[in-house]
């Protein structure tokens, strides 16, 4: 929270009328928390990826029915989940079959309850994706 304070009047120190020397910036000491120890063994980086895929997949059925998509079908959503499934960690396969049975469960179209079953049946995942696949995205 400092350090954009910081920025900020360094940014406007450096501005004046003449001024032809730049600034540097350098890091200012703050409180170091030390970094989580993974108590699980993370996953690769292509598991990551497939499990963040079916995931993004699934969360974005419920807009794909808000227009009139007259292809739009929710279960091919679902068959194509349920293909990568057996590449799933075993502890987030439960979750996906449910979120599966869910969409096939509301035909052509999801209600807005169905939508709030669907988030809270995928909320492992995003909590598995937070964990274990959190520290390894590259920072921009």
């Amino acid at each position: 929270m400092l350090a954009p304070a910081v920025l900020c009047l360094l940014a406007v120190a450096g501005c004046g009328v003449g001024q032809q020397q730049g600034f540097v910036l350098e890091s200012v000491p703050g409180p170091t928390t030390p970094a989580p120890v993974p108590t699980e063994e993370s996953p690769g980086p292509e598991t990551c990826f497939d499990v963040a895929g079916a995931y993004t997949s699934l969360m974005l059925v419920p807009l794909s029915t808000d227009g009139p998509h007259p292809g739009f079908d929710p279960g091919r959503a679902a068959d194509s989940v349920q293909e990568l499934a057996p590449g799933m960690p075993a502890d987030l396969r439960p979750a996906f079959d449910s979120a599966v049975a869910d969409l096939r469960a509301a035909g052509d179209s999801l209600q807005p309850v169905e939508v709030a079953d669907l988030q809270r049946t995928l909320a492992p995942v995003d909590d598995w994706l937070q964990r274990r696949c959190g520290e390894s995205a590259p920072a921009h």
